[in-house]
């Protein structure tokens, strides 16, 4: 006797309508006599409220199996099958960790976020997942939108989002870096997610986006190409998870029929499927260490780590991975300067642990009484709750400043920190400090605001540290490595040398001019230094060009003539 679509959904689980039909046609009946019957289906036997599956299709299942583990993986391995734009939305936030930014959807969801003919929007996209429970609309900490898939399918959180998001815009900072230096996209055009200017290519989204004027990509009449790209910083994506990218690939180019687009992703890992689903699609893919070597490959996966339980690592009393990302990630900052603020805010938090009974990074305080909210880069809590001190930090490149805006900015969040202390269930009777540290200096105008705010704030009384107090701190505490570090990356670059002996001529020379013609002026401290010298020790990639002119030219060139 053939089997009943209830024995069939008990046997098999939930399914889309044509399994369903494929399976009573296997017993026997005909396809006509098959699609009868289930649409006379009743109760146990349900259909998926939803529309997520392609041409209407419905998905059923029995009424026990709603919600269940297996009701989950059933849709979503129907979704995959048919190929429905709801998959390689699914598969795309998983990919990111199954916690994300609104903001995010568009580009790893596979859909236009401009109106597209025959496309179901991402709009859309969102609207049916959330009336299916895939996925849920919540506020971060800060009261950003975010969107969490069901735990069922994917485990994200907010300390997760800012540890990847904070990863990936270093990894797109250098990625634009290396699209510039090899000339794959116009140089002062190549934008990256959080640029204000980043728009859509087509109907599409994407992490970094800009023109690329190379032959092969040019349309006609010398328009220029594009070269879009995807970041992921952590995680080996699957072949389901590369299919979002492989949708925006496809249907940009239909869309740009003459204009050739160079598609880009980069993740920690593939599958080989994914590797090989991706090149049978024609997209470049390629891994952090593919692009910048094994080391600054290996950092970037470790900062991730770092930065998901930063304080834990702050607290270590082993500076090896500190270290090591130092040492290596230096090598692809871009301009946007995402990496020295993050890493900056680890050396500090480390120096920080001593004396501290724990240490807390990116804290969130918020005023309850204006729901006004401030982030505190590091908490350090000493003599067992008794006192807690709030620290900003402000990393600096070689030779930078702390401008009187910062301070000013810095010194209104300190009312919406001591009102969250206030209110704290530990820290409301607990002694309040806050200090400022910077790896730069601190401009003259900010540094007599903070000595007057210094005098006038006794009961949450400041303090601040400057690029050389920070390294006086670590070597005080014998961290060799560290005060390395700072002198390398943030302190004694040629070019910081530079600035402090123009900033200590002027100086000399406002007092030359008060005092008049006057002999005995004191010589500068400082070690002469020169432009040249400071170009000698820069990198080669700082160095500029030398002219060459006359009889300098290469003697190639001179055979060629």
């Amino acid at each position: 006797m053939p089997r009943s679509v209830l024995q069939i959904l008990a046997e098999e689980g939930p399914a889309r309508s044509s399994r369903v039909v494929a399976a009573l046609i296997e017993e026997g009946l005909s396809p006509e006599a098959a699609r009868q019957r289930l649409s006379r289906a009743t109760k146990p036997i349900r259909r998926f409220p939803v529309q997520l599956l392609p041409k209407r299709e419905a998905f059923v299942y029995l009424e026990k199996d709603r919600n269940t583990e297996r009701f989950w993986a059933n849709l979503i391995r129907d979704l995959r099958a048919s190929a429905s734009v709801f998959a390689a939305a699914i598969d795309g936030i998983t990919a990111r960790g199954g916690f994300i930014r609104v903001s995010q959807l568009s580009v790893v969801s596979g859909a236009p976020a401009l109106p597209q003919k025959g496309q179901v929007p991402v709009a859309l996209i969102a609207q049916r997942l959330i009336a299916a429970s895939i996925l849920k609309e919540v506020q971060d900490s800060e009261g950003e939108l975010c969107y969490s898939l069901a735990p069922s399918l994917a485990y994200g959180d907010e300390t997760g989002l800012r540890a990847r998001d904070l990863a990936e815009r270093v990894l797109l900072d250098g990625m634009r870096e290396w699209t510039r230096k090899i000339g794959l996209g116009s140089y002062n055009a190549i934008r990256i997610r959080g640029d204000a200017e980043l728009k859509a290519i087509g109907p599409f989204e994407f992490d970094l986006a800009g023109p690329s004027y190379l032959l092969p990509l040019q349309g006609g009449a010398a328009k220029p190409g594009f070269v879009v790209a995807d970041a992921f910083a952590e995680g080996i994506l699957t072949a389901d998870q590369i299919q979002f990218f492989i949708r925006k690939a496809r249907m940009l180019k239909a869309t740009l029929p003459n204009i050739g687009v160079l598609s880009v992703l980069v993740a920690e890992g593939f599958t080989g499927e994914a590797l090989t689903a991706g090149h049978a699609a024609g997209i470049m893919m390629a891994t952090p260490r593919d692009l910048f070597g094994k080391r600054v490959g290996a950092a970037i996966a470790s900062l991730v780590a770092v930065l998901k339980n930063a304080g834990a690592y702050a607290s270590s009393s082993s500076p090896e991975r500190l270290q090591f990302l130092l040492d290596n990630l230096f090598d692809i900052e871009g301009r946007s300067r995402n990496l020295r603020g993050v890493l900056f805010e680890l050396v500090a938090a480390y120096l920080a642990r001593r004396g501290a009974m724990s240490i807390d990074m990116n804290v969130k305080a918020k005023d309850p009484t204006t729901g006004r909210i401030a982030e505190i880069d590091i908490q350090q809590v000493t003599q067992q709750a008794s006192e807690v001190t709030a620290i900003e930090c402000k990393g600096k490149e070689p030779g930078g400043v702390l401008s009187l805006a910062e301070v000013e900015t810095w010194l209104g969040k300190i009312a919406i920190v001591r009102a969250h202390y206030r209110a704290h269930p530990y820290f409301r009777e607990a002694r309040q400090r806050f200090e400022l540290w910077t790896s730069g200096t601190i401009a003259a105008d900010a540094l007599d605001m903070l000595t007057q705010e210094q005098a006038r704030r006794v009961k949450a009384p400041i303090a601040w540290k400057d690029g050389q107090a920070v390294l006086d701190l670590a070597r005080a505490g014998k961290e060799k490595g560290i005060a390395d570090a700072l002198n390398q990356h943030f302190l004694e670059h040629p070019f910081a040398v530079v600035a402090k002996q123009l900033e200590a001529e002027a100086a000399l020379a406002g007092v030359a001019a008060v005092q008049g013609p006057a002999h005995g002026v004191p010589a500068s401290p400082l070690p002469a230094v020169s432009f040249s010298t400071a170009r000698a020790k820069a990198p080669a990639a700082l160095r500029p060009i030398a002219p060459v002119s006359g009889d300098e030219r290469c003697p190639e060139l001179k055979a060629a003539e």
